[in-house]
This record gives C-alpha cells, sequence and structure tokens, in this order.
C-alpha cells in the first residue's frame, strides 16, 4: 500500500510539473529570469501569456501585410524587457501583459 502511494505521489508530481512546463507560451524548463519562472508558476500569468502570444501571431500576419515586422519585432522585444523589469511581482506582470494585450489588440483591429 505504501508503495502505490508513493507511485501515485509520483505520478501527480510528473503530471504537474509537465503541466506547468507547457503552460505559457515559451518552454517553461528554460525559464532563467524572475518574469519567466513567475509566469510559469503562476496560472493565470501564464493564460495572459498564451492570450498575449495568439495576439502577437496575429498582429505578426497584419504587419507583414503593411511591411511592419521590423517595427513589430523591435516593439515586443522592448515589452519584454519592460516586463522583465517586473521581476517576480505578479501585480507587475499582470499589469504589463493587459497593455501590451490591449495594445496588439488595437494594432490587429485598427491597422
Amino acid at each position: 500500500m505504501r508503495l502505490l502511494l508513493l507511485a501515485l505521489s509520483a505520478a501527480a508530481v510528473g503530471t504537474l510539473a509537465f503541466t506547468q512546463a507547457q503552460a505559457a507560451s515559451f518552454s517553461c524548463d528554460g525559464a532563467s529570469l524572475p518574469a519567466e519562472r513567475a509566469v510559469c508558476g503562476n496560472r493565470r500569468l501564464s493564460a495572459l501569456d498564451e492570450r498575449l502570444a495568439y495576439w502577437y501571431g496575429r498582429a505578426q500576419v497584419r504587419a507583414r501585410y503593411f511591411d511592419q515586422t521590423e517595427w513589430l519585432r523591435n516593439a515586443q522585444r522592448a515589452w519584454l524587457a519592460n516586463r522583465n523589469a517586473c521581476g517576480m511581482s505578479a501585480w507587475c506582470l499582470r499589469a504589463k501583459y493587459h497593455e501590451r494585450i490591449r495594445r496588439l489588440k488595437n494594432y490587429v483591429e485598427h491597422v
């Protein structure tokens, strides 16, 4: 019985680690920055990261149409630096994600 409980516990931990590693739009296995670790460890932040990835993908399609891919890439790099400045602060990260999603959505829908 004890061996069965140990096996079930190990399986549950393994499933949790796999789910967490796949939760964000980037691989959590290589998350080294505090902001990345915060996103990987927080379901709400991870969901925001996935939502941002969706809108960034749509913005990339739009940017190609208007020959603005370099501008969009540079804006995303600047945003990432800004996001990373939040460190582990979930409040700061949520605010950064909401703002960037709003901007990307606006770009997609109005450019």
